[in-house]
C-alpha cells in the first residue's frame, strides 16, 4: 500500500467513526402509557426507557393537557436504580388528549426530544 491510500484509508475511517459517534443519541425504547393509547383511568405515572443512560439534571418530561396547558404537579426523576428510566408521577388527569413531552442528555452530552399522546375517557 502507498503512502497516498494510506493516508486516504485512515481518512474515510476516521469520518465514518465521527458519523457513527454523531448518531449516537438516547432512543425511547419503551413508553408507558404508550404513545396512542387510549386509557380507562387516570395513570399514575408516565415511565420512559431509553437506550442509553440519561443525565438526570437535564432530563425532564412535561405533560401538556387538553387544552394545551402544563398539567401541574408532574414529578419527574429518573430512576437511580436503572439510569436509562426516567419516570413522573402525575396527579389524577379528567378526561382528555394528553401530550407527553420529553427531552432527555446522556451521559456523553447528546440531547435528544420528543413527543406523543395518549386519551384518558
Amino acid at each position: 500500500m502507498n503512502i497516498k491510500n494510506f493516508v486516504s484509508t485512515v481518512a474515510l475511517l476516521g469520518m465514518s467513526f465521527l458519523a457513527t459517534q454523531a448518531f449516537a443519541h438516547a432512543a425511547l425504547e419503551a413508553a408507558s402509557p404508550k404513545p396512542g393509547a387510549t386509557l380507562d383511568a387516570s395513570p399514575k405515572e408516565i415511565r420512559l426507557q431509553f437506550n442509553e443512560q440519561l443525565e438526570a439534571t437535564f432530563s425532564t418530561i412535561k405533560l401538556s393537557d387538553p387544552k394545551g396547558s402544563d398539567v401541574a404537579g408532574v414529578k419527574v426523576e429518573v430512576d437511580k436504580a436503572d439510569m436509562k428510566v426516567m419516570h413522573a408521577v402525575l396527579p389524577p388527569l379528567p378526561a382528555g388528549a394528553y401530550a407527553v413531552h420529553w427531552s432527555t442528555m446522556t451521559r456523553d452530552g447528546h440531547k435528544t426530544k420528543g413527543s406523543y399522546t395518549f386519551t384518558v375517557k
